[in-house]
């Protein structure tokens, strides 16, 4: 029986610049959401719920990376990277550092698009 080989895509090598710096991604996530509002009139006791959709949309990037550098808190900044189609300006939300004996120093940085 012949065999097929199939490619499996990875992620290694990913890559990502935000405010000037490039990092080297452990992981990169990226969550679009829109909201939902509750439209449901009061006078509908017994009934079911209605909804609508937000026509705005939010994009919230995580990203773990090794390395010690670390973003400004609230810094408007840009931010690319080709393997996750991410490119415009982004707000730095959060940050945090982890450093353990015997690992390489990991940073995990939250951003949210902004345009």
């Amino acid at each position: 029986m012949p065999t097929t080989s199939t490619t499996v895509a990875d992620s290694q090598g990913t890559t990502f610049t935000f405010d000037g710096n490039t990092f080297a991604a452990k992981n990169l996530k990226v969550k679009t959401s829109k909201g939902i509002f509750d439209t449901t009139p009061l006078s509908a006791s017994g009934g079911v719920r209605t909804y609508q959709g937000s026509s705005l949309k939010d994009v919230e990037i995580s990203c773990e990376y090794w390395g010690s550098t670390a973003p400004t808190i609230g810094t408007v900044a840009a931010i690319t990277s080709s393997m996750a189609g991410i490119s415009g300006n982004a707000i730095c939300e959060s940050f945090e550092l982890t450093a353990a004996v015997g690992e390489l120093i990991v940073g995990n940085m939250t951003l949210k698009i902004s345009t």
